[in-house]
């Protein structure tokens, strides 16, 4: 199957999926010769387009695991943009070490329900974007090693002609957050707070909310908000900050809980 170039898909609030999917369609496109294309999709802007793909484009369609799905907030929109003249797809996830749950064949379907032929899907380990010691050095060698090995089991597949549709077959529900003490961990309605000695109401925030939650006063907080943490890692002065016991609590039973090595995982 002749390819004309890899396009790179994604939606990465803090940037740790997109170095991920990055360093991966560069590594597709390196090995079939192709340019690489990126479109993003973090700002609800980014997202009121639509989006078409050819037959002769490798898809590359990337996000982050939240509860072992696809963000809730975020689906829709990628099933509402995104169509494909069956282009052949990879479905690509990350996630912070403890499960990707049915991410992947989530992402699949919404790539299938938009006329692409899913050859491939991937979970790869990033830093867990709640805290800094969970994952904390992923991705390391060994997960830059597996991704080369994935890149060229996609591009073998596209050298022999292959293009069938794959799938895990994973199905589940959302994950439910739990506390230190193993009780239910409620945090939907949590939003972030800010230090308003610390702000100086540069903007990033606001730019930086997927969401667009954030107002242009950089400390009010009227919209949903994802928890996805873009805009504690992107203030430039740590003025934000997640102060909600249940959520605190949650995020101390992540580090206790998932020190062990999770392994990254791939379907061809």
């Amino acid at each position: 199957m002749k390819i004309s170039n890899v396009q790179l898909i994604y939606f990465s609030p803090t940037g740790g999926t997109k170095k991920l999917a990055q360093r991966f369609a560069s590594l597709v496109a390196g090995k079939l010769d192709v340019p690489v294309n990126e479109t993003k999709l973090m700002a609800p802007a980014d997202r009121e387009k639509e989006y078409s793909f050819a037959q002769d484009e490798l898809v590359i369609l990337a996000c982050p695991t939240y509860a072992d799905r696809v963000p809730n907030k975020i689906a829709p929109d990628l099933r509402r943009i995104l169509h494909f003249d069956g282009s052949p797809a990879v479905a690509f996830v990350s996630f912070g070490n403890r499960s990707f749950g049915t991410a992947p064949d989530e992402l699949a379907d919404i790539l299938r329900s938009g006329g692409a032929k899913v050859i491939g899907l991937g979970a790869f380990v990033t830093r867990h974007v709640f805290n800094d010691n969970i994952a904390k050095r992923r991705p390391d060698r060994e997960d830059k090693q597996e991704l080369e090995v994935f890149a060229e089991g996609i591009a073998d597949k596209l050298r022999r002609g292959e293009a069938e549709e794959i799938s895990w077959g994973l199905v589940g529900e959302y994950y439910k957050p739990l506390k230190e003490d193993g009780n239910s961990a409620v945090f939907l309605k949590a939003k972030p707070l800010t230090r308003e000695e610390d702000c100086y109401h540069c903007g990033l925030c606001v730019k930086m909310c997927p969401m667009g939650s954030i107002d242009t006063d950089c400390v009010t907080v009227s919209g949903v908000c994802i928890k996805c943490q873009a805009c504690v890692r992107s203030c430039p002065t740590k003025a934000k900050y997640f102060d909600d016991a249940d959520f605190l609590s949650h995020v101390r039973m992540l580090e206790r809980e998932c020190q062990e090595r999770a392994e990254n995982k791939v379907y061809l």
